[in-house]
């Protein structure tokens, strides 16, 4: 399978008080770099909304060895590397203008139907890609469980510009709830060293979120998100300071 790279840029407006860019805006340039390879595959937004379809994320873990700051260019190589009947891996390593490792990730993708949000069967699918394919990540990428015992910080109303192509909330936009809820409640580090992300449930503009977090030994906080006054998680985050 064909490695998809591309360029980017990084914008003043992307980067936190540190200099260094928001790990929701790195997301962003990852999610862009997929989407123009399915493109190419002949699996991208406009050919999946044919089939009643579309991408969403389940699963992403980057690990990270610096991140880049303003001005920085960055080169990213995106490829897939499998798919199961519901699942559909995806690898990521990024370098900056000298060649040097900055980050790699490994995520999860399913495809929804339009009409239902149920699960599309992958092996129904036309699906231009490889059964496997070599990993980003040096360990299989699992699912997070709920671990530990969380704490309900505070309550997320989405707004308007959280809602992506899709008509729900941008996968990034749950990270850059978490990481600003972690921010507020204890004294995260200013170096990251992996952040991952599972999403369980879609949120639509107008609902309510609550978000939980849970503090570990050796840097490791937990973000919890959950539809009030249910049992219903909507998406777990690990950081790794």
């Amino acid at each position: 399978m064909e490695v998809k790279e591309d360029k980017f840029r990084i914008r003043t407006y992307e980067c936190g008080v540190d200099g260094s860019v928001k790990i929701f805006s790195l997301m962003q340039y990852l999610q862009e770099i997929a989407a123009l390879h399915a493109g190419q595959l002949g699996l991208g937004f406009n050919r999946l909304s044919e089939m009643n379809g579309y991408w969403v994320l389940s699963n992403i873990r980057i690990e990270i060895s610096r991140l880049p700051g303003r001005d920085d260019e960055i080169t990213l190589r995106t490829w897939p590397s499998g798919y199961s009947r519901t699942i559909a891996t995806r690898e990521f390593v990024g370098k900056d203008q000298n060649g040097s490792e900055l980050f790699r990730a490994g995520s999860e993708w399913m495809v929804l139907n339009k009409k239902t949000n149920r699960l599309r069967n992958l092996f129904r699918l036309d699906l231009n890609l490889p059964k496997t394919g070599v990993k980003a990540l040096p360990e299989e990428l699992k699912r997070l469980e709920p671990n530990g015992d969380y704490r309900e910080v505070e309550v997320v109303r989405v707004p308007r510009s959280s809602i992506d192509l899709n008509g729900h909330v941008n996968n990034t936009e749950y990270v850059r709830w978490g990481i600003d809820t972690l921010s507020r409640t204890f004294k995260l580090e200013e170096n990251l060293r992996s952040v991952q992300a599972t999403y369980l449930s879609e949120v639509f503009e107008g609902d309510e979120l609550d978000l939980l977090v849970s503090s570990g030994s050796g840097g490791q906080f937990g973000v919890l998100g959950r539809k009030p006054g249910t049992e219903t998680n909507v998406f777990l985050m690990e950081v790794s300071c």
